[in-house]
């Protein structure tokens, strides 16, 4: 017996070495990238450009890589001082100018915690999305869940930004992409790298956030498109509305409409929940689509309309029909935007591939020509459960 204890000891104490883990390498040791920024060649100043690359004995370069680094600031330091650096290359490949900026770097580049990754409108006109995030895709340390954003203007400057809040930059702007539950312009789901791998993958067309800085402020609103991986424009975030209700992902939308005689006054629903259903249907041959919505709410803000008066039941029903209107003339407002660019980023292609596959094959080559012709009947019914009344 006494054998056995001190064997379980013994096991036991062996345990103690196994737990925990050991690393060499501290924290202090390691440059944290946060955030990635892609540009023509172009956009770089020459001289600076001159520094920061590297001989290349065959061709012109075209890229340029920007990494955004995390500064490990000591309680010490200023609050007011960014939390960040950014250092750069340019080249052809990814992968030769990230590890050549190790010469501009004391400490090894870890990429496992980039948030953002954000393309300029330059660089998206001038190659395909496929060789602008193949070496992304490829590295093990990239993660699925990163925030990619595309920006009409250079994307170094949205690195350089210094939130207010004083964040490192790279998680702000992440985190922005994830309050589109409360906002309908924002598209903030199924746009990740993941998300866009598998849309590249399956050939489908591919709807990128749109993000912009002007002079200290940071907006996320709108979306750059793709048809497959070739640039097809920017959709307003009006659009975006529309199609996200198309595709039933708002949570928490808000919805106004104008006072009759005073356009000026608004009246604002809120959406608690929602039902919506897409559907793909045959009749004689020809196909069309249904989409079908219901939405419950509340009144959030009424600036004296003196047309409504949800005291009143014919009145209240008239209003619901009036924010049922305006949902109606969002969606196909967004339909209408996206079939101009000619992609499809609304999911009808995958609601008749999922429903009708045998018909899919019929018709997917050329789907973006036929999506114009293929009727939306769009059906909206709102229920106002309550409007907020207050009493003295």
């Amino acid at each position: 017996m006494t054998r056995r204890r001190v064997c379980a000891m013994l096991l036991l104490a062996y345990c103690l070495l196994l737990t925990g883990c050991w690393d060499r390498r501290e924290l202090q040791d390691r440059n944290f990238v946060l955030a990635i920024g892609i540009d023509t060649a172009a956009a770089e100043p020459a001289k600076r450009a001159a520094v920061e690359t590297y001989k290349q004995l065959e061709g012109s370069k075209k890229y340029s890589l920007d990494l955004q680094v995390l500064k490990l600031v000591t309680p010490e330091e200023p609050g007011k001082q960014s939390k960040t650096f950014v250092i750069s290359n340019v080249g052809n490949s990814f992968f030769q100018m990230e590890r050549d900026l190790f010469g501009q770097s004391s400490k090894p580049l870890y990429f496992e915690h980039v948030q953002t990754i954000i393309l300029s409108e330059a660089v998206v006109r001038d190659a395909p999305l496929t060789s602008l995030l193949s070496f992304f895709r490829k590295d093990s340390e990239m993660r699925w869940r990163i925030k990619v954003y595309v920006t009409s203007g250079k994307a170094r400057p949205l690195l350089e930004f210094v939130p207010p809040n004083h964040e490192a930059g790279g998680i702000y702007l992440a985190n922005i992409a994830k309050l589109y539950r409360k906002n309908l312009h924002v598209a903030g789901e199924r746009t990740d790298l993941g998300y866009i791998s598998l849309a590249l993958d399956n050939h489908n067309d591919v709807a990128i956030p749109r993000i912009e800085l002007a002079g200290n402020v940071v907006k996320v609103g709108g979306l750059a498109v793709f048809h497959k991986d070739r640039f097809a424009g920017f959709l307003d975030e009006q659009a975006v509305a529309g199609l996200k209700l198309i595709r039933g992902l708002e949570k928490e939308a808000v919805i106004s409409i104008s006072c009759p005689e005073r356009p000026d006054r608004k009246l604002v629903f809120k959406l608690l929940r929602h039902d919506t259903r897409l559907a793909s249907h045959v009749d004689g041959g020809r196909l069309y689509f249904t989409l079908d919505i219901n939405m419950v709410g509340n009144i959030n803000e009424m600036q004296g309309c003196s047309e409504y008066d949800p005291r009143d039941s014919r009145s209240l029903r008239n209003l619901e029909v009036a924010f049922a209107d305006k949902v109606k003339t969002m969606v196909l407002y967004g339909l209408q935007q996206m079939e101009d660019l000619k992609v499809d980023v609304a999911g009808l292609n995958d609601k008749l591939r999922e429903e009708q596959p045998e018909l899919w094959q019929q018709v997917k080559d050329g789907w973006d020509q036929r999506l114009p012709q293929i009727p939306l009947a769009v059906s909206v019914n709102v229920t106002i459960r309550n409007y907020g009344e207050h009493t003295k």
